[in-house]
């Protein structure tokens, strides 16, 4: 015999009343208890945003580490990738372009010098000849990592197009940081004239002498006489300062 099967709808009377007795279900303070879910496109969580800078600064630092090796032309996305030890697709992921890349840098860069500047101020006592430390913390800073990697930067837009109009006013930026750090931590006077024209002649007589020395071009007694002379020129524009105020 065949067995017909009853595919009728139940009845309302039929169905199962979810409040008769002996019926059971998952109650609304047990799905509660469950850990939430993350909505989507709520973003990254806190703990990717850290994974994901901390990748982006091993990239930068990677990179100057490339520069400071003497190969800014053969710079590529696979050799910073080797060089940080991730995938090429895990530093373009941060920097589509090397143009972009290398703006970074240079901004990473300048970042760094500033904060070694505001330590150097911070660390001048009142009595001490402020010129003098200034400029021979800047002197010492200027045969350090962060300055050898952006000699190498510059060196490198003198032959890419592209990099030159980019790092320009990042360099402005940077010297406008630069300036207001000193007028709020001593009173440069950044706004005057003969202050800034005093304070631009010191900042290019050392940077140019930086440069002089990468080819051995200046021994040491022309760097100390030179760097006397930025020093008088910075006391000059500090008294100006002083007797106007």
């Amino acid at each position: 015999m065949t067995t017909q099967l009853n595919l009728q709808r139940p009845s309302k009377n039929d169905r199962h009343d979810a409040s008769a007795p002996g019926t059971s279900f998952p109650s609304t303070t047990a799905r509660s208890s469950l850990p939430a879910r993350r909505p989507r496109g709520d973003g990254p969580s806190p703990r990717q945003i850290a994974k994901s800078e901390a990748m982006r600064l091993k990239v930068l630092e990677a990179t100057v580490d490339c520069l400071l090796e003497g190969v800014a032309h053969e710079l590529s996305f696979a050799t910073i990738a080797d060089r940080a030890g991730i995938s090429r697709g895990g530093v373009q992921y941060h920097f589509t372009t090397r143009r972009d890349l290398l703006c970074a840098v240079l901004e990473h860069i300048n970042a760094r010098r500033l904060r070694q500047f505001r330590d150097d101020l911070a660390c001048i006592r009142p009595e001490e000849d402020l010129a003098a430390r200034i400029i021979d913390a800047h002197w010492k800073h200027l045969s350090e990592r962060e300055f050898l990697a952006y000699q190498e930067l510059v060196l490198l837009a003198r032959s890419d197009p592209e990099l030159t109009p980019a790092f320009a006013p990042l360099y402005q930026a940077f010297l406008a940081n630069w300036y207001e750090t000193a007028h709020q931590a001593f009173g440069w006077s950044y706004r005057d004239h003969d202050v800034m024209q005093a304070g631009n002649i010191a900042h290019y007589v050392l940077e140019g002498m930086a440069y002089g020395q990468l080819a051995g071009q200046l021994s040491p007694d022309v760097v100390n006489d030179l760097l006397d002379h930025a020093k008088a020129i910075m006391r000059a524009a500090l008294q100006k300062k002083n007797d106007a105020g």
